[in-house]
């Protein structure tokens, strides 16, 4: 059985050891969701078969921005959850916005706080709950950040996102892998082993 884009379950040594967990979740995430998200947005080079890196060349997807939310938003609560947010989607979702978009610590806190909130209610449950949202706009927020809040709306780049997703999984797997984040491998391993039905 393929438990990620590259491995079956028959490949791997049990118990598994925290970097084997820490692998296959980010292997899942990206060759499950994130490259995905990415291939349909802007196109490129899907994983190939067997376990290979590279396959074959597809073409970016047109008018297909909320299709590519869909696969993205569920990563912010996805990330709440594996840094230590125990219960609840909203709060799990809104640590995980925390995490992925850390200048948001700078920004003024009441229009942070706006932003994620809407992110959340008007996007994440706007597209989860009723396939459409009216307080989202596709386009090209400012520099190159994937996301922006203009007059009390949120607006997105489809194209951008998935790359910074991507950007973040890379940099969560490397302070995951680091054994001095021993409270960070604590929180995920715990998640992963409840996910994975690990006793």
């Amino acid at each position: 059985m393929w438990i990620t884009w590259k491995h079956q379950d028959t490949e791997l040594s049990w118990p598994l050891k925290i970097e084997q967990k820490i692998d296959l979740f980010y292997e899942q995430a990206l060759g499950w969701q994130l490259h995905i998200a990415d291939l349909v947005a802007n196109g490129g080079t899907a994983f190939g078969e067997e376990g290979r890196r590279e396959g074959h060349a597809v073409s970016a997807i047109r008018h297909s921005g909320f299709a590519v939310l869909q696969i993205c938003l569920s990563y912010f609560e996805t990330i709440g959850h594996y840094t230590g947010t125990p219960h609840g989607s909203k709060a799990a979702f809104q640590a995980g916005v925390k995490r992925v978009f850390p200048d948001l610590a700078n920004a003024d806190p009441e229009n942070a706080a706006r932003f994620i909130d809407a992110l959340y209610k008007d996007v994440r449950c706007g597209l989860y709950h009723n396939v459409r949202t009216a307080s989202v706009g596709l386009g090209w927020p400012p520099g190159e950040s994937p996301a922006a809040y203009v007059g009390g709306h949120v607006v997105l780049s489809p194209e951008r996102l998935p790359k910074a997703l991507k950007a973040h999984l890379e940099t969560f797997r490397q302070e995951l892998l680091d054994p001095e984040n021993r409270e960070l491998r604590e929180r995920f391993e715990a998640k992963f082993n409840e996910d994975a039905g690990i006793t």
